[in-house]
């Protein structure tokens, strides 16, 4: 099977994993060559060149990360033709991973033009958040998988890990991702109402979703009903993402700052942060993110205890270094996510803490249990590599696909509006 990939990325090597020939193709980018921040005349300046490759290669399938292989292609090629979705045009099922928001991977579109877009039948957005990927099949968007991150296919060493060469340091490595409440940010306190509740109904009801508190419980605005035109829908959800924002910056604080802040305090020179931001934003000491990836592997691998903490991104998901860490044979202590026991056995795979007073204790005995605290990584690794590589996850999505592909009549479907708004 030949697939396209839009960029390469961990697509490329899943594909080899598994014995699929991986076409490379281009992404739209903008001028600083951050893929979220490509707009619509950056997608039409790549629609024609992606459009022709798809059908010199022949390929129905194309991969990518975060929408950056959206495109338009006018139908006449001279600029003043309608416009579709290159992908659609040539043919061919598009899926995106989403390991962010759409509104954080989409930065550069307009929303109205996302919105419509999103409205393709030969589009799967494969979300790796449950409760982001249940909320677009809420407002309606079809083809919504639910497809968690992994590790990349890469020469992992599976031997167990030495636990008398481990350094010992409890170790994080991440960036300090929101300035939401530094003190030069002004938010409208109108903006605020939606995310200080959800926190508030999450700390008794963990479960509850954002949708559900701003939508159902507390009746904050409008879900999006049948009969709503394409206006109505887009007025709607931008209002609801932007109320959303200080939700996510409160998850900011609440799955990950708050505990940077704690063991900086707490462990001082035996904590080790490793990422940007944290020293303008709270004044924290960090050394330089590691310079390759084979140093980051190794470092996972050898740290005695590796933190780690979701960014405010998620509701319910995981994040990458999940799998990265257990997939070194590195041992992880991180923060009780919900959808963390669909992927690990807690306390035989990894460990698992919910407040400062948890994190210290787990960190103290699993310092002071090495043996203990090398076999709970050596299961790790071994869950990882059987069932969290990216290869794993191609797989299941190839099966989803099959599902998912709508009939060939629809190739050539156009969400409405695009063409006038592409234009403008």
């Amino acid at each position: 099977m030949r697939i396209g990939v839009v960029a390469g990325g961990w697509w490329q090597a899943a594909c080899g994993a598994l014995g699929y020939e991986a076409v490379d193709l281009p992404a739209a980018t903008s001028a600083g060559g951050n893929p979220y921040s490509a707009d619509v005349s950056a997608r039409l300046g790549l629609g024609n060149e992606l459009g022709r490759r798809l059908g010199e290669e022949r390929l129905g399938r194309v991969l990518d990360n975060g929408g950056a292989g959206l495109a338009f292609v006018r139908e006449d090629g001279t600029g003043a033709g309608s416009v579709k979705l290159a992908h659609e045009h040539a043919g061919a099922l598009l899926c995106s991973h989403f390991i962010d928001p759409l509104v954080t991977a989409f930065q550069g579109m307009p929303w109205p033009v996302v919105w419509q877009c999103l409205h393709s039948r030969h589009w799967v957005k494969a979300v790796w958040d449950r409760a982001q990927a249940l909320e677009l099949a809420r407002f309606g968007i079809p083809q919504v998988l639910h497809l968690p991150m992994a590790a990349p296919d890469r020469a992992y060493s599976s031997e167990p890990v030495d636990a008398a060469r481990c350094r010992p340091v409890v170790s994080f490595v991440g960036g300090q991702n929101t300035t939401y409440f530094a003190a030069q940010n002004r938010v409208p306190t109108q903006h605020l109402l939606a995310g200080v509740l959800a926190q508030a109904v999450r700390g008794d009801l963990p479960d509850v979703s954002f949708y559900d508190i701003y939508h159902e419980l507390y009746q904050l605005g409008e879900p999006i009903r049948g009969a709503d035109d394409m206006e109505t829908q887009v007025r709607k959800t931008l209002a609801y993402y932007n109320a959303k924002l200080f939700f996510n910056a409160g998850l900011c604080i609440r799955n990950r700052d708050r505990f940077v802040i704690f063991l900086q305090r707490q462990l001082g020179d035996a904590f080790e942060l490793i990422g940007k931001h944290w020293d303008t934003m709270y004044g924290l000491p960090t050394v330089a993110p590691l310079p390759t990836s084979d140093a980051y592997f190794d470092h996972l691998r050898h740290s005695a205890i590796n933190i780690n903490l979701v960014n405010g991104n998620a509701e319910t998901g995981l994040n990458m270094r999940h799998f990265e860490i257990t997939a070194t044979g590195g041992f992880m202590l991180c923060y009780d996510q919900p959808e963390l026991a669909d992927c690990f056995e807690v306390a035989k795979e990894c460990e698992v803490f919910r407040n400062e007073r948890e994190l210290l204790e787990k960190i103290r005995y699993y310092l002071a249990h090495p043996e203990e605290r090398a076999a709970i990584a050596y299961a790790g690794q071994q869950r990882t590599l059987r069932d969290h590589l990216y290869s794993r996850r191609l797989a299941t999505l190839l099966k989803q696909l099959d599902a998912a592909e709508p009939p060939a009549a629809a190739a050539t479907e156009t969400p409405s509006g695009v063409p006038a708004v592409a234009r403008a």
